[in-house]
């Protein structure tokens, strides 16, 4: 399980600006423990923790349930920066699904879904959990939705019995907190591939994720600024996502077209919505050390260009007239 994102966050990753120290990626643990030993002396029947990372960056979203209460959840934060942030949750929401979670793979992009044994039934249902960095919501599914997914052998935890004699025990639940060990399945390399502009070759660092590669939005958009395909994207704070406007020419913010190959990568999956021209899409992009990426395909389909592969050359080629 994860922490989430905060808009101000998502919005310092698409600028380049973003960095999380590895004091930050662990003060959660100790920061889960006050906060649980909180809510359950507030009304201890709210004794069972499920920690789950649904936006996959290493620090898990938890949530307090109550045993055999539908929509039983008393509370669920994760760790936004320096400290704990709230967590909406739909009322709408099983509390037990999340005691019984598995993670599938969709080429990359991940599906979280919880299962859910009802008291007095023998049908199954099951739920794909959804996460937008603020708020959890729910969607019942049928199980085939993802049978044909290989699962991610990722981490996840749910406990119970962390009362004495009516009141928390500080050192059962720190001992809970403490076992968690996410596991971030993705990798990233740098991607050895060329690219031809309009029939120019230019320099751009990209990766390679799950034998796809991706690059940063905004090299993209300074690489296009001139053409009849250009693009600028922001952070819209109205929107709460990355904004591409089509048609209008790249505000240049410093720090596009960096030749500097990294060798230590970070990626995640990105958890930040994006809009076309107001329009939201959905698209699989990752955060590799603090910033966005995108596979160029996916840009291309957004913005309007052509884009093909010349396998003699290894090379991108993007055609814009």
């Amino acid at each position: 399980m994860k922490k989430i994102i905060s808009a101000a966050l998502i919005a310092a990753m698409l600028t380049g600006t973003a960095s999380v120290t590895a004091g930050a990626a662990e003060s959660w643990r100790e920061a889960f423990v006050t906060r649980i030993m909180k809510i359950m002396s507030s009304d201890p029947t709210y004794n069972h923790v499920a920690l789950t990372d649904l936006d996959s960056n290493g620090i898990p979203e938890a949530f307090i349930l109550r045993d055999g209460k539908d929509g039983g959840i008393s509370a669920g934060f994760t760790m936004s920066g320096n400290s704990i942030s709230a967590i909406n949750v739909s009322g709408n929401i099983i509390g037990t699904c999340l005691s019984d979670i598995t993670i599938y793979n969709d080429n990359g992009r991940l599906i979280f879904v919880g299962r859910e044994v009802p008291r007095y039934s023998s049908v199954i249902n099951y739920y794909k959990l959804m996460f937008d960095g603020k708020e959890l919501t729910t969607e019942k599914i049928l199980k085939s939705y993802v049978d044909s997914y290989p699962t991610v052998p990722y981490k996840d935890m749910y406990g119970r019995d962390f009362l004495t004699n009516g009141y928390p025990n500080r050192t059962k639940i720190k001992n809970f907190v403490d076992s968690y060990d996410s596991i971030n399945t993705l990798t990233a390399t740098n991607s050895d591939a060329n690219f031809i502009v309009d029939g120019e070759t230019v320099a751009i660092n990209g990766y390679t994720v799950n034998d796809s590669n991706y690059y940063k939005i905004r090299d993209i958009a300074m690489l296009l600024r001139t053409t009849s395909a250009r693009f600028n994207v922001t952070w819209d704070d109205y929107l709460g996502g990355i904004s591409i406007q089509r048609g209008m020419k790249y505000n240049i913010v410093g720090g596009e077209l960096s030749n500097e190959k990294e060798s230590a990568l970070n990626v995640n999956q990105s958890s930040a919505p994006v809009f076309v021209d107001g329009n939201q899409r959905d698209m699989l992009s990752y955060n590799i050390n603090g910033n966005t990426y995108f596979k160029i395909r996916d840009i291309s389909d957004m913005v309007g260009f052509t884009v093909d592969w010349d396998g003699d050359r290894q090379a991108v080629v993007i055609r814009t007239e």
